[in-house]
């Protein structure tokens, strides 16, 4: 016999969602059970988790249909991939940071002058009592004066906690506050670059086909194994190519976010057309001098380990471009330290000249 109806919507705003349960029927249970999905008092629904303002995750749904079909229910989907532009979608998050930013800040002065009352009635209790004034065991006031100051003493812990939590708040709303400008920091935004190109690269390895074993059944039943490549199935080739057309998406938002800082002197120009072997870098605030130059990276010294000794390998360290924040030829850096800092066993870390020291 069914159990009902039940929907599974996806929408860019609200996310995935399973509609049409009922307080402790099986699909509530079962979703209730379930680590991915959580009760939403915004959607009134049972919500997946992280599936707000993106798309569809089709494993995961298939996953919870699944579930909900063997539990006597009979499942519709609804799923809706639209997506807004990448440009769009920075615009909404900012300004969903910024209500967050100001609904933490709310939360937290409240909060603060609710410990502020809390801790007043402790203090006027304290006060209250001469100095020294013991319990009088023996007084009829013993069980009125121990009860009063049990609830002061609750009330100035109770004080405390709450002070700290309006604290935390505070810091959640600065943090909230800071969330874009920290998002569009030139490092930030190539790193973000990188990691999209590469999980781009690993998607459409997979939709080319991979070398790998594949699982085939004979005539009589038996399962074969034999190596070749794997091509998806169409239900996740469907799936590769969409996130491969949304990643093209942001790599290309990004890199042209990047173009703009760099054309507004926020970020790295710097690359093999600029830097050559001998050269000095600077990052993380250190000055290293280049020993290889690469299409998307420059190999220094690492400045954990002295300078080897003669016959020794030298520890090297690989940096992107775009964490690089500034160059020198040689003839431009301080004499003592391009002769201190190629002499073996040098600290090479207290040798870097500070960024803003000119030769």
């Amino acid at each position: 016999m069914s159990q009902g109806i039940l929907t599974i919507h996806h929408d860019y705003e609200s996310g995935t969602t399973v509609e049409g349960t009922t307080r402790n029927s099986p699909a509530h249970l079962t979703l209730k059970a379930h680590p991915s999905w959580t009760w939403s008092r915004y959607a009134t629904a049972w919500l997946l988790r992280s599936s707000r303002h993106r798309q569809s995750k089709p494993y995961a749904i298939n996953e919870i249909e699944r579930m909900l079909t063997e539990a006597g229910y009979t499942v519709e989907r609804d799923i809706v991939d639209t997506m807004p532009s990448v440009e769009q979608q920075e615009t909404e998050l900012s300004e969903r940071m910024d209500v967050r930013a100001d609904r933490l800040t709310e939360r937290a002065g409240k909060l603060q002058v609710k410990a502020d009352a809390t801790r007043a009635k402790a203090e006027a209790v304290f006060d209250s009592i001469p100095a020294g004034q013991p319990l009088l065991v023996d007084h009829h006031s013993y069980k009125a004066d121990r009860n009063r100051r049990e609830l002061a003493w609750n009330n100035l812990g109770k004080s405390i906690e709450q002070c700290a939590y309006a604290d935390k708040l505070a810091q959640q709303a600065e943090t909230a506050s800071h969330h874009m400008g920290a998002r569009n920091n030139p490092v930030s935004v190539g790193n973000r670059i990188e990691k999209l190109e590469a999980d781009r690269r690993r998607l459409q390895r997979e939709l080319d086909g991979e070398p790998g074993w594949i699982t085939e059944t004979d005539q009589q039943g038996q399962e074969q194994h034999r190596w070749g490549i794997r091509h998806p199935t169409r239900e996740r080739a469907d799936y590769l190519r969409r996130e491969l057309t949304t990643l093209t998406e942001q790599i290309d938002y990004w890199k042209g976010v990047y173009a703009q800082l760099q054309s507004e002197g926020k970020a790295s120009a710097l690359g093999p057309d600029t830097v050559a072997k001998g050269d000095w870098v600077l990052c993380n605030g250190m000055w290293m001098r280049v020993r290889r130059v690469n299409k998307k990276s420059v190999t220094v010294p690492n400045p954990a380990f002295p300078s080897p000794r003669p016959g020794d390998k030298e520890a090297t360290w690989t940096i992107a471009w775009h964490k690089l924040r500034g160059h020198r030829t040689t003839e431009q850096m301080p004499p003592e330290v391009v002769e201190a800092y190629e002499a073996p066993d040098a600290d090479r870390i207290s040798l870097s000249p500070r960024p803003s020291d000119t030769p």
